[in-house]
């Protein structure tokens, strides 16, 4: 019910509003213990909230320290993968140079064999031609070994080579020649 009640008396009704209690008067040192209780109370709500403030900060600062770390393991993480990676790109690097330069003595050996082997052939054909200019069988056995005995170094240098087959010409044929014919 609310604070007015209404009741019916014989048809009429009737309303019964209560009495308003006067409000209890306190003396003076009543006022001032609960003056000075209520700034107690208020100090301490504000000490709760300053701890409360300072274990929010404290708790911030870890949780920045944590994040500072978790950055700091990405960029180590990163720097050593880019220092790998940069490390595999110079490898990289290093294996196509080498194998350029493979390929580069591979194609000087060709061409020096090509080299031999033409100086080599040049060589056959001269010893056939000088064999087939031979009188005798036993001047040919001669100079078939004289000619044999020309190691390969001498055959590739055309000069050396030249100077050799002078002599054995000039040993066998007794004639004087200034210059291989081919």
């Amino acid at each position: 019910m609310s604070s007015n009640e209404i009741f019916e008396k014989d048809g009429v009704e009737i309303e019964v509003v209560p009495e308003k209690k006067k409000k209890r008067k306190l003396t003076e040192k009543q006022l001032e213990n609960l003056r000075i209780g209520r700034e107690k109370m208020a100090a301490k709500r504000a000490a709760l909230k300053k701890e409360k403030e300072a274990k929010q900060i404290q708790k911030e600062d870890k949780k920045a320290v944590k994040q500072n770390k978790v950055i700091k393991k990405e960029n180590k993480r990163e720097k050593k993968k880019n220092s790998e990676s940069q490390r595999k790109a110079e490898e990289h690097k290093k294996l196509l140079f080498e194998k350029r330069k493979q390929k580069e003595l591979e194609k000087e050996q060709q061409a020096l064999k090509s080299a031999q082997a033409t100086k080599l052939s040049r060589f056959d054909d001269l010893r056939s031609k000088w064999l087939l200019k031979t009188n005798d069988i036993e001047e040919y056995e001669k100079v078939e070994h004289e000619l044999d005995s020309i190691p390969e170094e001498v055959i590739v240098d055309d000069e050396k080579l030249e100077g050799t087959l002078l002599d054995i010409i000039k040993k066998y044929k007794g004639e004087d020649y200034d210059k291989i014919e081919e």
